[in-house]
This record gives structure tokens, C-alpha cells and sequence, in this order.
């Protein structure tokens, strides 16, 4: 397996807000991982849609909001792997 932290990327829409931080994790399935360092939740936009691993009925999104002091784990959709 393999992980990167990631800055400004294609990954995103628009630049991540000071107290992001974004890694991506390879194994046999691909995840981006944001982390929320701030005291205010932040709206993070991805390119392709991602599920995350918290939410049960699995359903793609590219518009993520993450809480302060917490992170959200996601997962590639079939669609961008």
C-alpha cells in the first residue's frame, strides 16, 4: 500500500481551505482521506465522486463537508478507479 499528502490538485475543484489536509491512500481500492484541523467545518469539492466509508446507503457525492477536528474517509467510486 502507499499514501501521499495532497496540496493543490486536480483532485479538487478550488484550492483546500487553510486547516485541510488531504491524503490519498492506494491498496487494492483507492481512498482520500480529509482531515480537518480548524475550528469550522469546510466544504471540500472533489472532481469525481467518492463514497464515504461513514455513510451506509453508499452513495456517490463530490460535495463533502468536514466537521473541525475530524475526518472523513472516502472511497473511489467504480466510475473514477
Amino acid at each position: 500500500w502507499a499514501w501521499v499528502e495532497v496540496s493543490d490538485s486536480d483532485l479538487f475543484v478550488g484550492p483546500l481551505a487553510q486547516g485541510i489536509v488531504a491524503s490519498v491512500f492506494a491498496n487494492r481500492e483507492i481512498y482520500l482521506v480529509l482531515a480537518n484541523y480548524g475550528q469550522a467545518p469546510v466544504e471540500v469539492i472533489t472532481q469525481s465522486s467518492y463514497v464515504s466509508l461513514s455513510n451506509a446507503d453508499g452513495k456517490e457525492d463530490t460535495h463533502w463537508t468536514v466537521q473541525p477536528r475530524s475526518l472523513n474517509i472516502l472511497q473511489a467510486s467504480e466510475t473514477n478507479t
